[in-house]
């Protein structure tokens, strides 16, 4: 209510007035509560008496009593009432409106209205009254600031308003149906464009308002790709969503998309697909595997990439360098699966072969991003000064191209390969490179991946609070975007540092936190590290059964992924165990897991050090 008139202490007033009023408590009994008519009609507060709305509502009939079966049918009519109020001028004008899904940016009408009166069947329309028609629709309830306090440029639509517009628009010609779902359509093709290239911005802010409008026009932008996909035409609106879930990093939502469009394209004629729109479908394929990627989803990933390739081989009529480069995406994409599935020498094959290519063509700006793969690749073969070499190459790209953004995860990466080598004060500086251009860009979900290799360097430092603080910073930006599995590795830290406070029960609580995380997202790999260290404590601890069993299951699945530089740690972690305990059914569990022989693992637990 107090929505409706305002504030201050005039509506203060009419407020205590109204609840005086016979009318008012009358008109109340029949809106029974219901939030969507009380909203539609109690704005009309600010222009009518309670009494006036009453006979309004009375002469259409509104019945909203919890008894009666067709309450939307009654709060259809309480918008109608407001509607009926509007002049002849402003009902004809807002049928434009039916096409939007409850958001509306008032300054783009003019260019909205210019794009309709462009088509046949509002040539004759009077668009200079639409400006009017708007005020019309906001004093009578039917649009309102999106914002409290908002100057009304953001519109909200009430909540019904759309669907009785399309009842409406129902009744109306056929042309005019299909003219307002192509000027609808027109209107946000240009404006996702627009979108895009702000999110997509060097510029922190022009990124923080392109993310800010695309999440309130996220409606309207499906609404207008629907559109284009059963028109069968382009579809660039897809890839300006498609970098809103990147920035907002909503997985989920990436994914159901590229799905969601793929599906739909699938159904083009297949003489489309051999020209400009090949290239559109290879891109909605590059999305959709790029969101399995994400999903973690390896091997479907690998295989929509590989479709890709299949596509990129049979099209034709497009310019070869353009074919060509995408080609060399698809590698190096081919060349994050193989990666992430830990098959680094595959993968180095992939980047390499699109690398190759960048250069043919000399898409430098292009090889900074397998230039920086490349170094990862380099960095998981413990190649550090290769890796430190590929990520320099990275950085003197993007520093040449003024790509200051992208600058911060190359110096993240900089960061890790000073600390493998052992080079923490220089870890340290690039680690605080990478986290100040984070903050400026305002990006606060890779902060926490940062403040975690902060915590790491305090922690080789022995400043184990300093460590403490930059890990729970990071664990606090995890929690606050749902990143649940990367919460995994900053508890697994977390429980280092106890660890090393011989803090044992906190170090436990921390580690099985991690773990829980990595059992739940099937991440066997990383689990064996946590199975260690959980080892390690139950073994300081004097509890060797429980440090048998745990230190067992780390062995076992580092053996099974060949990985011979941790698996010795957890070897020699299982060698202080049978030092205290003359174990003998040690001996046999561990030459199972790597194919040895008992009286082998025998000499080598009773070796010195």
């Amino acid at each position: 209510m107090e929505r409706a008139l305002g504030s201050g202490k005039n509506s203060t007033k009419k407020i205590a007035a109204l609840r005086e009023d016979k009318d008012f408590e009358r008109l109340m009994k029949l809106l029974d509560g219901y939030p969507l008519a009380m909203e539609v009609v109690l704005a009309n507060l600010a222009r009518q008496n309670a009494g006036e709305i009453l006979a309004g509502l009375d002469v259409a009939d509104v019945a909203l009593d919890r008894r009666s079966v067709n309450k939307t049918e009654s709060i259809l009519k309480c918008v109608e009432y407001s509607h009926s109020n509007l002049s002849e001028s402003a009902q004809k004008l807002l049928l434009c409106l039916a096409p939007f899904k409850g958001f509306i940016y008032r300054p783009l009408l003019p260019n909205y209205a210019q794009q309709l009166q462009q088509l046949a069947p509002f040539e004759s329309w009077d668009f200079e009254r639409f400006d009017d028609a708007i005020d019309e629709a906001v004093r009578w309830g039917l649009l309102s600031p999106y914002f409290e306090g908002d100057d009304g440029r953001l519109l909200r639509m009430q909540p019904v308003f759309p669907y009785f517009l399309k009842t409406k628009l129902a009744e109306a010609d056929e042309a005019i149906r299909d003219g307002l779902a192509t000027g609808f359509k027109e209107q946000y093709k240009g404006l996702a464009a627009q979108y895009q290239q702000m999110m997509e911005s060097k510029e922190p802010e022009q990124r923080k308002l392109g993310l800010f409008f695309c999440g309130l026009e996220y409606e309207n932008l499906f609404s207008a790709l629907q559109t284009c996909l059963v028109q069968q035409e382009t579809f660039e609106i897809f890839f300006c969503l498609n970098v809103f879930f990147n920035s907002s990093n909503d997985t989920t939502g990436k994914l159901d998309l590229a799905e969601y469009v793929n599906q739909l394209i699938r159904k083009y004629p297949s003489h489309l697909l051999k020209g400009e729109f090949g290239l559109d479908q290879i891109g909605t394929y590059d999305l959709l595997a790029s969101s399995q990627l994400r999903a973690k989803q390896y091997e479907s990933a690998k295989n929509t990439y590989l479709k890709e390739l299949s596509l990129l081989n049979n099209i034709s009529s497009v310019d070869e360098q353009r074919r060509k480069l995408q080609i060399a995406v698809v590698n190096h994409q081919l060349g994050r699966v193989a990666q992430e599935l830990r098959g680094f020498e595959q993968a180095r094959s992939h980047f390499q072969q699109a690398l190759d290519i960048k250069i043919e063509f000399s898409d430098r700006y292009a090889q900074a991003k397998t230039y920086h793969m490349l170094g990862i690749v380099a960095q998981e073969l413990r190649d550090f000064e290769q890796a430190r070499s590929h990520f320099q190459h990275a950085l003197d790209i993007k520093i040449e191209f003024n790509d200051r953004y992208s600058q911060a995860v190359t110096y993240h990466m900089l960061g890790i390969v000073a600390q493998e080598l052992r080079d923490f004060e220089q870890a340290r500086s690039h680690f605080q490179q990478a986290l100040d251009i984070q903050i400026e860009f305002n990006d606060r979900y890779e902060q926490a991946k940062t403040y975690h290799m902060l915590g790491i360097v305090a922690q080789e430092l022995r400043d184990f609070e300093q460590a403490r603080s930059h890990f729970q910073q990071a664990l606090d930006i995890q929690i606050e975007f749902s990143d649940r599995y990367s919460q995994a590795g900053t508890y697994h830290m977390l429980g280092i540092v106890a660890q090393e406070l011989r803090d044992f029960e906190q170090a436990r609580s921390h580690f099985q936190q991690a773990l829980d995380i990595y059992i739940e997202f099937s991440d066997r790999y990383e689990q064996a590290g946590t199975y260690n260290q959980l080892g390690e404590i139950e073994r300081a601890q004097e509890n060797y059964t429980e440090a048998k069993a745990l230190l067992l299951k780390a062995l076992e699945i580092f053996a099974e992924f060949s990985d011979e530089h941790n698996a010795s740690i957890v070897f020699n972690n299982l060698k202080a165990v049978y030092q205290a305990t003359q174990d003998d059914a040690l001996l046999s569990a561990v030459a199972a897991l790597i194919n040895a022989s008992p009286e082998e693992v025998h000499s080598r637990f009773i070796a010195a050090d």
